[in-house]
């Protein structure tokens, strides 16, 4: 701007050309730190999107313009680089602008042809020559003049293509009808199949394929299927982005959990059939602290037990220790340390003060916390495990909101879906590993020979040792701290920060607790006992029960409840009414057996009794061979695969059973035993025997200063 007139303003342009503009055709812009607001702002978001070396060529062309007309090479005489102007350039030297272009072009082709990129291009038969002609010049100064910067971009560079609607409409309907389809659900094709059967279609309802380049039908087809993925995984999640949120789920509080169940990508022996079967690892997770509270395994397939069961892990504090041995590292299993910080109704003072959940210093060595948390609420999917009757009077019994992610939407537990994908690094690692899918299986796996498996109980243990040094070590790229990016957390860690900030109550884990998690049965006790599934079950301790008055412990009958566990049907629990107490009854048969009864077995000799036309078909000149028969069609199915894998899974059921009843006996004398110290480390438990009992276990250590609460007086 030169001079402010009356009425409006003298403006002078990079070429030194003085023009008046009036008020009225001048417009207001802001001015702002980056400066004033240009009037062709629509110029920098088009030009910015051009390549950078179409940029480059562009400003160098405007450049040459500029140093030509002015005699300076960015316009004007205040930006004057060392020694301009040159001559003949700019106007004072009276030099026609012919001659100036001329003199300019041998100039630049000089520069062009020590400039090693430019000649490399011409060695390679890129361009034909480096020298650019005078005319070429004149062609760009003459584009300027008329469209500023934007006429000397070239235009090769910003041609337009040929858009996807020259195509023949009804094509890219039908297209768009076909790939529609693949949502993860249906089998993945080529795309010379899906150009086939649109094809088809069109001939099929009369059309006529007109407009229809095949270029650029090639095109279109590989963008679409570029668009909704070539594998069905990649369909489905495409598919569900359409349906998922923004954001992530707002949980900030530890005792806000997510559940799932995953299929174990390795193979499991199971002696019993002496056969590779496959399992499912349950897994219960605070959602906002990543932290694993609970994981169990199970035979395909879980039911509503299984996961009762996996709350019942989630809500006891657990801990692996590790030590070095002469031998080499020992590594135990997770082993419930007893009681944690609780609140307890019974007048037993609450303990204050915690121990973190994270190590304080990097040591592979030493005691690593598992945490408890009684959860608030849970999300998980549809499955009818978690809708059941059993799992949600569990989530009622302990003020639990059940949160259910929409049906086919894993988008919305997304979580506990990445732990899976985690899960990935252990499975690689333990034997057996047979991928996801059949087809990144290998010719080896299941062959015992070539491919070794391990156990259900080590393929657990080594489970667990993985969440505990690995997972729960490793810091998590989920947790982000709010303004501290590139912090690196550990799920304990963060787990320690949230608890600080919100505290927590955390139900009494009294060694009983894990019968609350068992499904409940209602008998009417007789003077021989109680009978469940044909099978009669006594103690001394129902000896007072025996001939209850109606509506005593349920209205309509004299019927008394007992806890059982469908993975043993060797025992039943009674809780005595007076005391609160838990109390074995076992089945009066049970020394006879030396393998595990479980109601599978059971409901197996009842069906097959069904079969065979009821108890009333035997003779007595037939009774041997009938007892041949059924026993050995039990021990040995013949070649029925559904009978097969329920005892393989009811072999793996009872082994968990056993392990945690026996850690129930275990607290219980550790309880006796324990005069001091109210957190208590459970030694290993040891399985009791159908015909003998459980040894006692020396004192658990003490380790902690303050009493553990005294059951025996809560009685």
């Amino acid at each position: 701007m030169v001079e402010i007139d009356r009425h409006g303003a003298h403006l002078r342009d990079s070429t030194g050309h003085t023009y008046f503009t009036a008020y009225t055709e001048l417009d207001a812009r802001e001015v702002s730190e980056s400066g004033v607001q240009v009037l062709h702002s629509s110029l920098l978001p088009w030009f910015i999107k051009l390549p950078a070396d179409v940029q480059a060529s562009a400003l160098f062309r405007q450049q040459c313009i500029l140093e030509v007309r002015t005699g300076y090479r960015e316009g004007v005489a205040e930006l004057a680089q060392p020694g301009e102007p040159f001559w003949p350039f700019g106007e004072t030297y009276g030099v026609s602008i012919t001659k100036r272009y001329e003199h300019m072009s041998r100039l630049v082709s000089f520069e062009r042809t020590v400039d090693r990129t430019i000649m490399q291009r011409v060695y390679d038969g890129e361009i034909q020559k480096p020298s650019i002609s005078g005319r070429a010049m004149m062609t760009w100064d003459k584009n300027w003049m008329t469209l500023g910067l934007g006429g000397v971009v070239d235009g090769r560079s910003i041609r337009d293509k040929q858009g996807f609607d020259a195509l023949d409409a009804n094509f890219r309907r039908i297209a768009e009808e076909h790939f529609r389809q693949f949502d993860g659900r249906r089998s993945a094709i080529s795309r010379n199949e899906i150009e086939r059967r649109i094809r088809l279609q069109m001939k099929q309802e009369g059309l006529v394929i007109e407009n229809l380049p095949e270029r650029l039908m090639e095109e279109y087809l590989s963008h679409h299927w570029r668009a909704i993925g070539r594998t069905t995984k990649q369909q489905k999640s495409r598919s569900l982005r359409k349906v998922s949120g923004h954001e992530s789920y707002p949980a900030q509080h530890s005792t806000q959990c997510c559940t799932d169940i995953c299929r174990g990508d390795n193979l499991i022996w199971d002696p019993i059939q002496d056969r590779p079967v496959s399992v499912e690892i349950g897994s219960m997770m605070s959602t906002p602290s990543r932290v694993v509270t609970a994981m169990r395994l199970f035979p395909r397939s879980a039911n509503g037990v299984d996961v009762g069961l996996l709350l019942y892990d989630s809500m006891r504090q657990q801990s692996m220790l590790v030590e070095q041995g002469p031998d080499g590292p020992t590594i135990d299993d997770w082993r419930w340390i007893g009681v944690p910080e609780s609140l307890d109704f019974n007048g037993n003072p609450v303990r204050t003060g915690r121990r973190g959940a994270a190590k304080p210093d990097l040591a592979i060595w030493g005691e690593h916390q598992v945490p408890g948390v009684t959860p608030t609420s849970v999300r998980s999917d549809h499955g009818s495990i978690y809708v059941g009757k059993h799992f949600r009077s569990l989530l009622d019994q302990f003020g639990i909101t059940l949160q259910l992610s929409r049906g086919k939407k894993p988008s919305d537990n997304p979580h506990i879906e990445r732990l899976h994908e985690t899960y990935q690094r252990f499975y690689q690692q333990s034997d057996a590993f047979k991928g996801r899918g059949i087809y990144e299986r290998g010719s080896w796996v299941g062959v015992v020979a070539d491919e070794p498996m391990c156990t259900a109980e080590k393929y657990l243990t080594d489970m667990q040792r993985f969440l505990t040094l690995d997972y729960s070590r490793q810091p998590h790229d989920g947790l982000h701290l709010p303004g501290e990016p590139g912090r690196r957390v550990t799920p304990l860690e963060y787990w320690d920060a949230l608890f600080a900030i919100t505290g927590r109550i955390t139900i009494p884990v009294h060694p009983d607790l894990i019968y609350q998690f068992l499904p409940i049965i209602w008998l009417a006790p007789g003077h021989a006992g109680v009978e469940f599934k044909n099978l009669t079950y006594d103690d001394e301790v129902l000896e007072d029960f025996r001939d209850v008055r109606k509506g005593t412990f349920r209205e309509q009958d004299s019927a008394i409840p007992f806890h059982h566990d469908p993975r043993d049907m060797t025992r039943i629990w009674f809780r005595h009414p007076d005391t609160d107490r838990i109390h074995e009854i076992g089945w009066r048969g049970r020394h006879l057996i030396d393998a595990p009864l479980v109601d599978v077995l059971v409901d197996r000799v009842n069906e097959r009794i069904q079969e065979r036309g009821g108890n009333r078909a035997l003779k007595k000149r037939t009774i041997m061979l009938q007892i041949i028969d059924e026993i050995g069609d039990l021990t040995t199915p013949k070649g029925k695969d559904e009978s097969r894998a329920q005892l393989s899974a009811a072999y793996i059921r009872w082994g968990q059973a056993q392990r945690d009843h026996d850690e129930v006996a275990e607290a219980h004398r550790a309880v006796e035993l324990a005069q001091q110290g109210n957190v208590v480390r459970l030694p290993t438990a040891v399985r009791a025997n159908n015909s003998a009992e459980t040894a006692v276990s020396e004192p658990a250590q003490e380790t902690d200063e303050e009493p553990w609460p005294d059951y025996r007086e809560m009685v």
